[in-house]
């Protein structure tokens, strides 16, 4: 099931994507943010189920609607740094590495679907990555790597969006990394049991349509559990909480000559199961 947040005329609501239509859960009362859809489990899933099949339930046209990020302000985006072979083997400065690395996107990044993004003046090197995130749907602390994939929610995608020449600037990642607009995240959040083999999916960048990424998470140097059982032994994570797993090979720094995003670019990066998140840079 593809569960979205959109805008509405009395504001944003939860839907669940049915062929054409997006299923009104809001409205149906069934929801109303999307961390109350995560916070509800199993028993509140089952009730989203019979209402995507109850064809009374209130819906409306998917081509009409306004995709909002799923979750519009989650509490933490944690990002796995350097987790794809091909990815460690394109930069000439990474070492392979023996644990995973992290590093956060801020609540001031994260925008939606078709949303623009915008081109600060402090860059000249933006550039795209295509991330596989999942997302959190029960408290962990201290977890074991066999306690992790029961736990997840679904998945969604996260456009890691950076500015090379900040983030390269004395190690500056958070600051290169977060620049208003530079988390989209969409278009929709996977549940998990539409996605059974997360560890082998493809994934795809596109630049006004040259495809520039094209990678599969069997690439993947740290699985999910471990990933998320290593962030559990230092932090908390709470439902709605969204991991993303690192980029495959082809970010446009890398590229011989490298290439950048510029303003009127259109990008689009893709998972299998998951569908394209499409933003464009802003002038």
């Amino acid at each position: 099931m593809k569960l979205v947040t959109f805008e509405a005329e009395d504001g944003r609501r939860v839907g669940a994507i049915r062929g054409d239509s997006i299923v009104d859960l809001s409205a149906s009362g069934l929801a109303e943010t999307m961390i109350a859809a995560i916070s509800g489990g199993q028993k509140l899933l089952q009730e989203i189920r019979v209402a995507v099949d109850n064809p009374r339930t209130a819906r409306r046209p998917l081509a009409d609607a306004k995709l909002a990020p799923p979750i519009p302000r989650p509490g933490k985006v944690l990002c796995s740094g350097i987790n794809y072979r091909g990815h460690a083997e394109e930069n000439p400065n990474a070492k392979m590495p023996s644990e995973p690395f992290f590093f956060a996107k801020l609540p001031n990044a994260v925008i939606g679907h078709d949303d623009v993004i915008p081109y600060p003046p402090q860059t000249q090197q933006l550039d795209y990555e295509v991330e596989f995130a999942a997302v959190i749907g029960r408290r962990l602390h201290n977890a074991t790597e066999t306690e992790i994939m029961p736990t997840l929610f679904g998945y969604t995608l996260v456009h890691d969006v950076s500015a090379r020449d900040v983030q390269f600037k004395d190690n500056q990642i958070t600051l290169g990394k977060n620049f208003d607009g530079f988390c989209p995240i969409g278009p929709c959040i996977v549940t998990a049991d539409a996605l059974p083999n997360p560890n082998n999916v493809r994934l795809f960048s596109r630049l006004n349509g040259k495809t520039m990424q094209n990678g599969s998470t069997s690439d993947w140097l740290f699985s999910l559990p471990r990933l998320i059982s290593y962030l559990s032994q230092v932090m908390t994570l709470d439902p709605g909480d969204i991991v993303t797993t690192g980029t495959p090979a082809g970010v446009g720094i890398f590229q011989k000559p490298p290439i950048f995003m510029k303003p009127g670019d259109v990008v689009e990066i893709e998972a299998e199961g998951i569908g394209i998140l499409r933003n464009r840079i802003g002038v």
